[in-house]
Order: structure tokens, then C-alpha cells, then sequence
């Protein structure tokens, strides 16, 4: 059970997350200071001092915390049942599931993706489908059995589409539901794999 300051610590550093994120909507991640950040959540630099040690380390814990959820949902996906099932014309709830959590946590996406954020995001999401590609497409003898392109490769290309996926639905304004997106994923895996 949380102490009283352990709850606490917590609101105040959703607080500052809250607004960091607002500012970033308005300006260039490089234009924001610690000054703006603490202006804006009307806190004291040492309360911020306190959480983060600058604007990169609340950054990079707002990203790791996204990507570690996301994580957690792509690990469910299981290459031989995500093609059982859509070769019997059944979409994956798994990766349904993963296009939700995307969808929920859209305005986190939308903004570290965005043009006033830093490149860094956008390759470490990269770096990370990568990693989840390899781990479990490639390894999976059945899943790219014929495949003659190298492996550092094929896992680029592959991931560059799933991640081009996410972010035209992010630039539509997520117009399809996830279940819509989900079937695009298994269209794009089956148009990998038959390359």
C-alpha cells in the first residue's frame, strides 16, 4: 500500500508530465526549458529537481513507460497462432489488443511522433519493433521460412510498415477501430512473408 507522500509523489510527477506534454503540442522539444515545465505545472524547480534530473530524463521516462505497456502487449502475440487464426479469417485479439493500447494512448503518440518532438522517439520505436520482430517473426522457423534477404533487412522493412501502419492511423485521426488496423498488420505480415 502507498504512503500518503508516495501518492503524492505521484500526482506531481503526472502533473508535470501533463503539462510537458502540453507544451510540447505548442513548441519544439529543444524550445521547452525546466523553467516552461515548472510555469506551466506551478510548481518550484526543486519539485521538478526532485523527479527528473532535466527535460531529457523526464522525456526519456515518459517514452520508456510507453514503450514498456507497449511491451507488455506485444509479447501476447504468437507469430503461429496470429496466422492460424487469420488464415481461418479470424483476427487476432492479441493484436487487437495492441492496436488499443496505441489507440488509448494516442495524444502520447501523436506528439512523440510529431514534428516538435526529437527524432530520438521515432528510432527508438523503430529499435524496438525491431527487437520484437526478431524475436518473434524470425526466430520462428515456420513464420519466414523461404526468405533469402538478410535478416537486419528483412526485420527493417518489415518494421518501417508496421510503424508507417501506426503513424498514417495517427495522422487520420484513428478513422479505423482497432480491429480494422489489426487486419492491415496481418495483410502487411502476409504480404511480407509471400515476398
Amino acid at each position: 500500500m502507498a504512503s500518503i507522500y508516495e501518492e503524492m509523489a505521484e500526482k506531481t510527477k503526472e502533473k508535470i508530465q501533463q503539462h510537458f506534454l502540453q507544451l510540447l503540442k505548442e513548441k519544439n522539444f529543444m524550445k521547452v526549458s525546466v523553467r516552461d515545465i515548472t510555469e506551466a505545472a506551478e510548481i518550484n524547480r526543486g519539485t521538478f529537481y526532485l523527479h527528473y534530473l532535466d527535460k531529457y530524463d523526464l522525456l526519456d521516462q515518459i517514452e520508456a513507460g510507453l514503450l514498456e505497456d507497449l511491451d507488455k502487449h506485444l509479447e501476447q502475440l504468437k507469430p503461429d497462432l496470429l496466422l492460424e487464426e487469420a488464415e481461418k479469417g479470424r483476427i487476432s485479439m492479441n493484436a487487437v489488443e495492441v492496436f488499443r493500447y496505441i489507440q488509448l494512448n494516442a495524444e502520447y503518440f501523436q506528439i512523440f511522433l510529431g514534428e516538435n518532438n526529437h527524432i530520438g522517439f521515432h528510432k527508438r520505436l523503430k529499435r524496438f519493433f525491431v527487437d520484437h520482430f526478431v524475436e518473434k517473426m524470425m526466430k520462428n522457423e515456420s513464420f519466414f521460412k523461404s526468405a533469402s534477404v538478410p535478416q537486419d533487412y528483412l526485420s527493417s522493412f518489415a518494421t518501417s510498415a508496421f510503424l508507417g501502419l501506426i503513424e498514417q492511423w495517427l495522422e487520420n485521426e484513428l478513422a479505423e477501430t482497432p480491429e480494422e488496423m489489426a487486419e492491415m498488420y496481418i495483410q502487411i505480415i502476409f504480404f511480407i512473408r509471400n515476398l
